[in-house]
């Protein structure tokens, strides 16, 4: 409960800190460089190089996969049948990729302890990052009218921090780490949850909801209830019943929208005021729906 209510303090910190006009107003990008370049990677390496591989993960990965699938599905047929192109996508986006880095990891380390961060990066990297890259960029290329190349997405893919950090982890398995590089590691990983949550406050604009709330409601409503929902349905029919691990699954997919997935809606021009908006309220929103997912599995 302490380590939850500390998520929470940060977040609103990030929301007054944002407000009191202290900082500069883009002090977020600052923020958001450190961890994607330097506590991000330090957090994968170790919970992966550390943790059990087992196979349900690779099935939770997949989970995650389909969460972007269906709704990037429906926003494609949508499009085809004469919707606009660029709430469709956004709407896509924002609803089929889980936040998993900047709010998933504090808050599977606030809800199940340490040991749920080796699943969680696990899970995160096979499922949210390459869901990412191989899916959701060259399905917002297509949508915004561009050319979609597979090769450019790989090559991002494979120069991204977090996932050279992931293939070192994994060559490195059978190598015992010295204690010192282990200690930097944590550190440096530890950073992440705080620093995190303070740098989605400051980036909460909920201005961005002004004529958007229909849509919105209708990708969170994927993102936070449908999408868990049929992820513990495969489950359920796939294994049987809701273990640690799986329970760790469920709540990966009911994770907020994916920070990034704004991004690449502004990039390819696909409503980036909706994209904005969905993460907006989505966030704060899974800080609430999250620990009860989590307490419903329980």
């Amino acid at each position: 409960m302490a380590n939850l209510v500390l998520l929470v303090v940060c977040f609103f910190l990030g929301v007054i800190a944002k407000r009191s006009g202290a900082l500069p107003s883009d002090s977020h990008r600052a923020v958001n460089a450190w961890l994607m370049l330097v506590s991000l990677p330090a957090l994968v390496f170790k919970s992966i190089h550390g943790a059990v591989l087992e196979p349900v993960l690779l099935g939770g990965a997949a989970l995650v996969w389909l969460g972007f699938a269906v709704p990037a599905v429906v926003a494609w047929r949508l499009v085809q049948r004469g919707a606009e192109r660029g709430p469709a996508g956004a709407v896509a986006l924002c609803a089929g990729l889980p936040n998993t880095a900047f709010v998933g990891f504090p808050l599977l380390e606030a809800l199940g302890g340490k040991e749920a961060l080796g699943p969680a990066a696990v899970i995160d990297q096979l499922g949210a990052f390459l869901a990412l890259f191989l899916m959701a960029i060259p399905f917002a290329t297509a949508l915004g009218g561009g050319e979609v190349s597979l090769g450019r997405s790989l090559a991002r893919l494979v120069r991204a921090p977090a996932m050279v950090a992931l293939m070192l982890a994994l060559a490195l398995r059978g190598v015992e780490v010295p204690e010192w590089a282990n200690l930097l590691t944590t550190r440096l990983g530890d950073m992440l949850s705080p620093l995190a949550l303070a740098s989605v406050g400051w980036q909460l604009d909920l201005k961005a909801l002004e004529g958007n709330g229909r849509r919105v409601a209708l990708g969170l409503s994927w993102k936070l209830v449908f999408a868990p929902l049929v992820a513990l349905g495969v489950i359920l029919v796939w294994r049987g019943s809701v273990g640690p691990l799986e329970r760790i699954i469920i709540a990966q997919t009911a994770m907020a929208p994916m920070v990034a997935s704004g991004v690449v809606a502004a990039e390819h021009r696909l409503s980036p005021s909706l994209a904005s908006a969905m993460i907006a309220a989505g966030v704060p929103l899974s800080l609430l729906t999250v620990p009860l997912w989590w307490w419903l599995l329980g």
